[in-house]
């Protein structure tokens, strides 16, 4: 299942676009849907030329307007990002707009959020048609997934040296795809805007959130209207979240005491992650040498299992692992092919292997072996050619019920839908249906023939930074904390959810850093109920954020904190962080726990309490 994705795009300074507006699809009146969504929605031309009316392998979209195209964010560079955009089943004038990037980073957030987490359909075996997922986000807001950076899934450039990018480009390609979206749905506006994502995007999204604090605090540009950011399992802090997952692996029995130790004793966390298929020494002298042995030993140990839900089967022959890998990509040496892809004038080779590889890259052999036999094979196109023209027009059977059955969205009215048995080869399935030409199509995607290759969940096209793959976003969370607490600034909602059998972005690091960023405990530890289920869907603590103050010791204009390096506190706002568990869920919490996922997400964007 791919992970971690991105954001992006540009402004335009004409801002409520006087353009004749066509009128947006009336929904029919149907049981289950509410009032508000039949409201009659006018599009911009712009946004009219995006619109999706049927999907193959589903048939005519009935019950919200859907859009996809792209949005260019650098003229000169030809850079443009794919997107694709549900509006709200519940108020689409009214509900929030919510962003979702998945990371990697490299991986798409089309194949990922959209296809087989959180969007509005999972696709059926066969990767031909597609099921409703009864527990899709876009009940409760407008949703938005965007492919970033450019090169990943459909999102192009003209420029070859695009292909390097690091999180600060990311962040601003994306801060400039919000302002052309919203110039495109300028009715979304005034809309509170969330930003979300799970994995890398644990560095894109509070990135992106602080690269438009920035933006805002800039004057020129219309302000977005951000209101706060949630962020699954988010890979944060090399150091941490490294010595978390040994601590995890250690606590459920996956790696020895003595493998264990012997990491914890040697590695420097910051900079070398404990599990990856490290350089042999048959000798080892040094604490590196002796680093790479004992991470070579915990990855004989964990054995091929699905480290993204370690209790889960994986996808035979091999485990589904390809946001492992572009992650070990990124931070290891490139290979010959992807240099040959990527032209060798503009690959960048880290100083050696046991430098490069890191913690996200646990089960990238396996993964890595699969991906590269997909893309020697041609499998996913081959899939796609075969398929042309087989897929129908009919609304699959559904392995979970339709929209019908969830009138109250996360089923705490007594009628939770049920939910589907995992699929651990939902990525091939994905995979299939983006490459059918037909899909392509419909969703405006590849209409030049841009892309050089079938579409992948994971590129191997990019070079990312490997010093923002290693580095903290600690600090960018204290500046985010900062802003917030500024006095004539709207205080930003966050809430950071860990699934607590996920092994590669364990929760005992993100519950450290969390902790460590010093605020006030709100409301004690506590189980949470996952709606009408009855059962336990995780565990909650919620923070107060400092409230409105005029510090002296400033970080810059956009916010301040104390000589600790924390956020100086005045008047608290009340539960304004919260993190949450959520039990049995692995990396991909919407897609392992859809009904847990969407109770979580409804209280936190209406506020209820958990």
């Amino acid at each position: 299942m791919n992970i971690m994705k991105a954001f992006a795009l540009l402004l335009a300074a004409c801002v409520l676009c006087r353009a004749v507006r066509v009128p947006g699809n009336i929904h029919k009146s149907r049981p289950g849907i509410k009032a508000a969504q039949r409201t009659r929605i006018e599009y911009t031309d712009a946004a009219q030329d995006d619109k999706v009316e049927d999907l193959p392998g589903w048939g005519p979209i009935e019950d919200f307007d859907m859009f996809s195209g792209y949005v260019t964010v650098d003229e000169a560079a030809g850079r443009k990002l794919f997107y694709v955009f549900v509006t709200s089943t519940n108020d689409p004038v009214g509900d929030p707009l919510l962003l979702w990037l998945n990371g990697g980073p490299g991986c798409s957030s089309l194949g990922g959020g959209f296809m087989s987490e959180l969007g509005p359909w999972l696709p059926l075996p066969g990767g031909t048609t597609l099921q409703a997922n009864p527990y899709s986000w876009n009940k409760v807001s407008n949703t938005l997934y965007v492919e970033s950076p450019a090169f990943v899934g459909f999102s192009t450039s003209d420029d070859p040296a695009d292909r390097i990018v690091g999180d600060e480009r990311t962040a601003q390609d994306m801060r400039k795809f919000l302002l052309g979206f919203i110039q495109r749905f300028p009715h979304l506006a005034d809309n509170d805007l969330y930003l979300s994502g799970e994995s890398y995007a644990g560095h894109y999204v509070p990135g992106l959130a602080w690269e438009i604090v920035k933006g805002n605090s800039g004057g020129g540009d219309r302000p977005l209207n951000l209101a706060g950011l949630l962020v699954g399992n988010p890979w944060t802090d090399a150091a941490i979240d490294n010595l978390g997952a040994v601590d995890y692996w250690w606590a459920h029995a996956l790696i020895s005491d003595t493998t264990a130790h012997g990491i914890k004793a040697n590695c420097d966390f910051a900079h070398i992650g404990p599990l990856d298929a490290h350089p042999y020494t048959p000798n080892p002298v040094t604490k590196a040498e002796v680093c790479d042995k004992f991470c070579n030993r915990a990855f004989n140990e964990l054995g091929p299992i699905n480290i993204y839900q370690i209790y889960a089967d994986t996808c035979p022959p091999a485990p589904a692992a390809r946001a492992a890998a572009a992650f070990a990509r990124a931070l290891a040496q490139p290979l010959a092919s992807d240099s040959a892809e990527a032209g060798s004038s503009t690959a960048t080779n880290p100083a050696s292997p046991s430098e490069a590889l890191g913690t996200l890259g646990a089960v990238a052999a396996a993964g890595l072996t699969r991906a590269a036999r997909k893309a020697a094979t041609g499998t996913a196109a081959a899939a796609a050619a075969a398929a042309e023209g087989t897929a129908t027009s009919q609304k699959a059977s559904v392995r979970r019920s339709s929209d019908d059955d969830a009138d109250d969205i996360d089923g705490d009215d007594g009628n939770a839908p049920p939910e589907p048995a995992y699929d651990p080869c939902v990525d091939d399935e994905v995979e299939t249906y983006l490459n059918l030409p037909q899909v392509q199509r419909a969703l405006h995607a590849n209409v030049s023939g841009e892309l050089p290759g079938p579409w992948t969940d994971c590129t191997r096209r990019i070079r990312y930074s490997r010093e923002d793959l290693l580095s903290s976003m600690l600090p960018t969370w204290q500046q985010l904390l900062a802003a917030s607490n500024r006095r004539g600034n709207r205080p930003l909602r966050f809430l950071v959810y860990s699934g607590d059998v996920d092994g590669i972005v364990p929760v005992v690091g993100t519950r450290r850093w969390v902790s460590g960023l010093g605020l006030k405990e709100a409301s004690a530890w506590r189980p949470w109920i996952s709606g009408a289920t009855g059962q336990v869907g995780g565990w909650v603590v919620e923070y107060d954020l400092p409230g409105p103050t005029t510090a002296s010791s400033t970080t810059n204009d956009a916010g301040s904190t104390n000589d600790k390096g924390r956020v100086a506190v005045k008047d608290a706002v009340q539960g304004g962080l919260m993190f949450a568990t959520v039990r049995n869920a692995g990396h991909m919490v919407p897609y392992t726990q859809p009904q847990r996922a969407l109770h979580l997400v409804t209280h936190f964007l209406k506020g209820k309490e958990m």
